[in-house]
């Protein structure tokens, strides 16, 4: 029997869809990123084979200069 993250990370294959992983070894779940133009979806799987997601929207813009990240990192 397979799992599920194997069967999510086929389908994301076959979409041509970049992603990386994350282990999280206390809770044992692993978190799919997945990028795509114009936003990014996080994919959570459990051992017990539960699929939970979020989406985050956003535009492509490009802005320029570390004051600027920094008041981006410090506006939250």
């Amino acid at each position: 029997m397979s799992h599920q993250i194997f069967d999510i990370i086929t389908l994301l294959e076959k979409r041509n869809v970049h992603f990386f992983t994350s282990w999280d070894g206390g809770s044992k779940s692993v978190t799919l990123f997945a990028t795509l133009v114009g936003k990014r979806i996080e994919i959570y799987l459990d051992a017990n084979g539960s699929v939970d997601f979020s989406v985050f929207r956003g535009n492509e813009d490009v802005i320029v200069g570390k004051a600027a990240l920094i008041a981006e990192l410090d506006s939250d």
